[in-house]
Parts: C-alpha cells; structure tokens; sequence
C-alpha cells in the first residue's frame, strides 16, 4: 500500500481491490451520495471504482485515495484530487466522501488539509477546485474552514454547482 500523505489522525492511501468492502460504506450509501454526480455504485461499479483509480495514479500521480484511522485502522473514508472541464476550464478539483459513522469527526477537513499539502508540496499545484452543490451545506463548511473561496456557480454533469478555489 503507498501511502500518500499521514495527518495527525489519518493515513491516506493508494486504494487497492482490498478496499473494495470498505468503499462500498460509502460508495453504495445513498446518504453519502446523495450529492454524487455519478449516484449509488453497484458492486461492479466499484471495482470499476477502483481500476480507475489505479489508472489516474499511473496516469496523473493522483486520483481518490482512501481515508483509514492512523490509530485504529478503522476505514473512514476516501478524498483525492480529479481532473475536469467545466464551464470550458480544465481544473483539478477536490472530493471527499466519509462513511456516516466517521462524519462530524473533523476528518473532512483533516484530509482536505493533506491532500491539499500533497498537492502544493508533490504535484506543485498553485491552486485547487471544489465543486460542490450548493444544498450540500456539510462540504461548504469543510472547504470554508480549509481556506476555499466562492469564484462562480455553473453546471458540471448536468448538475448545478458552486465552484470554489483555494491557492496554495
């Protein structure tokens, strides 16, 4: 397993197929995908989850990764980086997703701030993304309290979306 980044808390992670158990707590949990443009994952869908996952690290030296409890090795959740157009600008974006019974622990923001570490210090990034819809007030308090600033609303996969940018 390569390790991408540790914070006081939290190990993130290259996500391998033994994962695949654990991502479905979150990538199969409508409550957590509620705000998915992408929606539920079926168990084949995961798997292709995680393909390409392994494909955007060899591709890109970044993609989702996945969230476990530094202490406890307990699995929290996943964050990472991807790369899309929107509104006819390439950005490279932030997401997270945390099972529900990791949530209003602080861990969204804890591994918003290494990922974001990661992407100043590894990938020299000067800025990064976050779209996000705007009912989706838990993910708007997390890039608030990372430093993320409102640029513009616009339409990504259909959906209306806020996006947000911090500079590193």
């Amino acid at each position: 397993m390569v390790t991408i980044v540790e914070t006081e808390r939290l190990c993130i992670r290259q996500i391998t197929h033994e994962d695949a158990k654990n991502l479905a707590k979150v990538l199969a949990d409508p409550v957590v995908m509620q705000y998915s443009t992408v929606g539920v994952h079926t168990e084949e869908q995961i798997y292709d989850y995680i393909a390409n996952c392994k494909n955007q690290y060899d591709l890109n030296g970044y993609g989702h990764w996945a969230i476990y409890n530094s202490i406890t090795d307990e699995f929290v959740g996943m964050c990472g980086l991807n790369k899309h157009k929107v509104a006819a600008d390439d950005v490279i974006h932030i997401n997270y997703r945390l099972a529900t019974d990791q949530q209003d622990k602080g861990y969204a923001v804890e591994s918003t701030f290494g990922v974001l570490d990661f992407a100043k210090k590894s990938l020299k990034l000067k800025a990064v993304y976050a779209l996000i819809e705007s009912a989706n007030i838990s993910s708007v308090k997390v890039v608030n309290r990372a430093g993320f600033q409102f640029i513009k609303p616009s339409v990504f996969r259909g959906f209306e979306i806020d996006i947000y940018r911090v500079t590193l």
